[in-house]
Order: structure tokens, then sequence, then C-alpha cells
């Protein structure tokens, strides 16, 4: 069994995360997403695990993590899942971490197209 590790903020969660997610979660045997903390937040940590977990809860071999910390200051290594096997990302910083620390990683572009973005939706947020 391949297991597949996605981390993120999710902030806030939107439907370009859950095409990505779902392109992952065809690839792979098991789909480990991690919320983890750190800004920007418009949700708590949560309340990001709570919808994840209720759009993903019918879909066999997916599991919400969250996570204490996050990869942008290393706070979160000590928090991530043990028993994971590539961990895919569209984020090249995120790529750089795997790469210092010897992962198996995958890149999956994180653009699904205009109204998919993190960053407009949180733009939203501040109207």
């Amino acid at each position: 069994m391949t297991v597949a590790f996605f981390p993120g903020k999710f902030q806030p969660p939107h439907l370009g995360h859950i095409l990505t997610l779902l392109d992952v979660y065809d690839k792979y045997d098991k789909l480990i997403i991690g919320v983890t903390e750190g800004p920007p937040r418009v949700m708590s940590l949560d309340d990001t695990v709570k919808i994840l977990e209720d759009i993903f809860r019918h879909i066999p071999f997916v599991v919400i993590f969250p996570i204490k910390g996050t990869l942008d200051d290393d706070s979160a290594l000590p928090y991530l899942p043990k028993d994971w096997d590539v961990i895919v990302t569209g984020n090249e910083f995120v790529i750089d971490v795997a790469k210092e620390h010897g992962w198996n990683w995958e890149f999956i572009p994180r653009s699904k197209g205009i109204g998919y973005s993190g960053t407009e939706l949180r733009k939203l947020y501040e109207l």
C-alpha cells in the first residue's frame, strides 16, 4: 500500500483543494491530508479539519490529520504523521523541505484555474 501525505493550511478549504486532493487520491492507496497551523488564517485549525472531515468522510482511505505547528519554520516536524511513503504538494517550499529531509516527493500543480485560489478567497474575507 502506497500512502501519500499532502500537507497544507487550507485557508480556507476550497474547490481547488478538493479537486487536487481527489487527483492525489486517485494515484495512491491511501491519502493523509495534513492540516498545519500558521498564518494566514481565516478560520481555526479545528474548523478547517472539520470541513475537510465532512467533505471526505465517505471516501475510504482518506485521513484528515491536524498538525501542530507549520512547515514554514519546521515547528511541525515532530507532529507529522509517521507512516507515509511520499509527500505530494504543489508548494515549492514544501518540496525544498522534503529534499532537505530526504523524503520522497511528488509535485502536483496547485492551480485549477481562476476562482480556485486561497489568496482570492481570503481577500473576500477582508471585505
